[in-house]
């Protein structure tokens, strides 16, 4: 792969928001903080992530701008000071105006060329000590064209403890490395076909998709175990490596016409389908990210490894139609 400047200077923000991440998620995170249902500490680590995400990338391409989950109209009211100086913590040298600074470079609207960021996917995975993502994508002429994912809980390999940066450039394939350095090494999904085992991956939160409609698929696809449930964006990077083979996000019946927001798909399935997979929505239209913030022209998310695609739509409109 050609690491071009665009490329590496992802990497470096990703890498960077992801390790700012971390330190939170080991100092803020606790016990108490579940039992509580404290949200502050991904509070703090969103708007921290998302100011280093847009710093570093003001700082190595400033002409492209960044679509970011997250903008400045809390941190700027005087209640919430003590929030502001909390992520001062964890970005020290930086004043409260550089911080709300970087935040608001995050504001740019979704069109032409531009980078689109989730500082923290998988918010409720972060407060449980387990699975999210930092994500990036660089969207050119509504297509994703480079994509990276940093999964600080996911490791690149069984003895690696570090985490993952997976990453693709569009027409490059894909690539895994440890956040720790180390080569990239590319990634291609696996080649289970109907036989199987044939794994599944779903949310892990059921108000996400409709956990019942999922698991009909599965049983017409396979009946050898449950799905594997895990937050965030990781899955893309799961199902991309070869650890499972489909992905369903199918919309949950109490929101039938939720539609996905751009930044929680964009890095991760461009990852997939440079690994070899296929991404579509549930009726197997590809995704499209040209009609603003949300996938506004499609319904649910399906990824798999390519092969048992076309088998995976038609269980899901199977399972619709029942």
């Amino acid at each position: 792969m050609t690491m071009d400047p665009i490329l590496s200077a992802a990497l470096e923000a990703v890498q960077s928001a992801a390790s700012v991440c971390r330190r939170i998620q080991h100092r803020l995170v606790t016990e108490d903080t579940l039992l509580k249902k404290d949200r502050s500490p991904v509070t703090v680590a969103d708007f921290a992530s998302q100011a280093v995400l847009c710093r570093k990338l003001a700082a190595s391409v400033p002409d492209i701008p960044v679509l970011g989950e997250e903008d400045t109209l809390a941190l700027e009211r005087p209640e919430n000071r003590l929030l502001l100086d909390k992520i001062g913590v964890f970005l020290q040298e930086w004043s409260a105006g550089d911080i709300l600074d970087a935040i608001r470079r995050g504001n740019a609207q979704p069109e032409g060329t531009f980078f689109t960021v989730d500082p923290i996917d998988g918010t409720k995975g972060f407060l449980r000590g387990d699975q999210y993502a930092v994500a990036l994508a660089l969207v050119e002429d509504r297509r994703v064209v480079l994509g990276v994912l940093g999964c600080p809980n996911l490791p690149a390999s069984a003895s690696d403890e570090a985490g993952t940066l997976a990453f693709a450039r569009k027409g490059q394939g894909a690539f895994q490395r440890s956040m720790s350095g180390g080569p990239a090494l590319p990634i291609r999904v696996s080649s289970v076909g109907p036989e199987g085992p044939v794994r599944f991956l779903e949310s892990v939160e059921s108000g996400h998709a409709h956990h019942g409609m999922q698991e009909r698929v599965r049983k017409a696809i396979t009946d050898h175990q449950e799905a594997v449930r895990i937050d965030s964006q990781v899955k893309y990077a799961v199902l991309a490596r070869g650890d499972a083979e489909v992905y369903l996000r199918l919309p949950s019946p109490k929101t039938p016409d939720y539609r996905e927001k751009i930044w929680d798909h964009a890095a991760g399935s461009l990852i997939v389908q440079e690994a070899g997979g296929i991404v579509s929505d549930m009726n197997g239209k590809p995704l499209h990210f040209g009609c603003g913030r949300l996938l506004a022209d499609n319904a649910g998310v399906v990824a798999t490894n390519g092969g048992l695609h076309s088998r995976v739509i038609e269980s899901v409109r199977k399972a619709a139609r029942e």
